[in-house]
């Protein structure tokens, strides 16, 4: 079982090094980009950076998830091989359609560099075992420092690339973006294997193969759809109201949306090991408790953007169009539903439940595309596209949520009345963030903070203290996940 205090001290953990990455990330990209990296080989990295994610899944992305399920009862030596033959066959497929690629692109460069990520992934499978074990047993300290040393390792390799393509070798400042990335993953799998080191014996079960093989399917072609129609409403603003709206609708989008997904990820990667240890009797309520967390996290932000998502916009990026702040104050009801949503499919992978995942995907992929065309043709600016997302994702939410709530034994009315707290302070910021709407922003945002955690402290009884106490060992046994927090937490 897993106590309270480790969960909490987990997500921090997570977080931080979350957060330290996306720094490392940014600081990197902009002297890159400032220093020695002209924006048309940025472009053309761009182009190979956005295939990459979809390696990572055809590559075998979700063994890890399998491991992590299903622990010592796992067939460790099974899953490897076949994630090495997963990945080593991306490899193989990449490079011998390199020429192919090359034609389709500008700069040929883009298709050596989607290439040579199919050597990341075939390094990435040595760490599968490692970090799947590590994982499980909620060691989440030592992973977050070693994707900080790693992520430092990148930084240093992009940066000095792009330095020796701006004083050499050329080709080298769009090859910055995918060695640093490749250096990365060579110093994770080293670190992983000194930490919990494993080596695979040689033997393959194929019935253990065959069910890890259809787990990760369901989690990869999930995924794989996920990512087809997040970019859908791109290429439909592109088609019909041109490059410029893309942008400006990019910009508010990733205000609400992208900061919701990755605040929800840091959740996401904690409860996940967590559902598969906990009791099935005690599912619910652990459910409920991760849903809760993620809430009260990100109500206050969409709040904020909510009643000054325009001024925010402005303050980040200059002078924006009106349509912008309304487009953002639009996706906020999407953002709330998602970060409810985001938790759903850690716990049906956990029950074994990936296969209802994949089909809440892609209802999602045929329902929002749809309604984003028709949204298009009706609208008259990329402000309708906003729209199709606030009326056409609740759809697949609602199936969502209907899958979810029976695999794990869940009333709907305790599901919402578990969600009603959290809902009332964001409420409660809301109004007095509406009342205080023309004051400067910083005063405007001061005001939703400081209402929502006053509320947050009154209704839910969560203070700075209580926090302090989840954070800290307990000396007598804490209560397992999923049990009702004792007063004050």
């Amino acid at each position: 079982m897993v106590d309270r205090s480790t969960v909490a001290r987990s997500t921090a953990w997570v977080a931080a090094a979350s957060g330290a990455l996306g720094i490392l990330d940014l600081i990197s990209t902009l002297l890159c980009i400032r220093l020695w990296v002209s924006t048309a080989d940025f472009g053309a990295a761009t182009l190979a950076i956005a295939v990459f994610p979809i390696l990572d899944r055809l590559g075998g992305m979700g063994f890890g998830a399998v491991l992590v399920r299903d622990g010592d009862s796992a067939d460790e030596d099974s899953v490897f091989w076949l994630n090495l033959a997963s990945a080593g066959g991306v490899l193989i497929v990449a490079a011998a359609a390199r020429p192919l690629v090359a034609t389709l692109f500008e700069q040929p460069i883009i298709a050596s560099l989607i290439a040579a990520y199919g050597v990341r992934l075939v390094v990435m499978t040595g760490g599968v075992v490692p970090e799947a074990r590590m994982k499980r047993t909620m060691r989440f300290h030592e992973l977050s420092v070693i994707r900080v040393i790693a992520g430092l390792a990148e930084m240093a390799t992009k940066l000095a690339l792009a330095y020796l393509g701006a004083h050499g070798v050329p080709e080298l400042r769009i090859w910055c973006f995918a060695l640093g990335p490749i250096v990365n993953t060579v110093i994770t799998t080293i670190a992983l294997q000194l930490r919990a080191g494993w080596r695979p014996a040689w033997r393959f079960d194929r019935v253990a193969a065959k069910r890890a093989a259809g787990f990760t399917a369901a989690l990869s072609g999930g995924e794989l759809l996920y990512f087809a129609y997040t970019s859908a409403d791109y290429l439909v603003i592109g088609a019909v109201f041109g490059d410029a709206a893309v942008g400006v609708y990019r910009l508010a989008y990733e205000l609400v949306l992208d900061v919701v997904r990755l605040i929800s990820m840091i959740t996401a990667e904690v409860a996940y090991p967590v559902f598969v240890q906990v009791p099935r009797a005690e599912l619910g309520e652990t459910f409920v408790r991760f849903t809760q967390q993620n809430l009260l996290v990100l109500a206050p932000f969409l709040v904020a953007v909510a009643i000054v998502g325009d001024r925010i916009l402005a303050a980040l990026y200059g002078a924006m169009p009106d349509s912008a702040g309304a487009a953002a104050r639009i996706l906020c009801v999407v953002g709330g539903l998602r970060t409810i949503g985001f938790v759903i499919p850690p716990v049906l992978a956990a029950v074994g439940k990936a296969k209802r995942v994949l089909v809440y995907n892609a209802i999602a992929a045929v329902v929002l595309p749809t309604g984003f065309a028709i949204a298009a043709h009706v609208g008259s600016d990329y402000v309708a596209i906003a729209w199709a997302w606030a009326i056409c994702y609740p759809i697949a939410f609602a199936i969502l949520v209907s899958f979810a709530l029976p695999a794990i034994e869940l009333r709907p009315g305790a599901y919402l009345a578990a969600l009603a707290g959290p809902l009332a302070c964001a409420l409660g910021a809301a109004v007095v963030g509406l009342a205080a709407r023309t004051l400067p922003l910083a005063l405007v945002l001061a005001a939703v903070a400081v209402t929502y955690l006053v509320l947050v402290a009154a209704i839910l009884r969560i203070t700075p203290r209580s926090l302090v106490r989840a954070f800290s060992p307990s000396a007598t046994a804490a209560p397992a996940p999923g049990t009702a927090p004792p007063p004050g937490t």
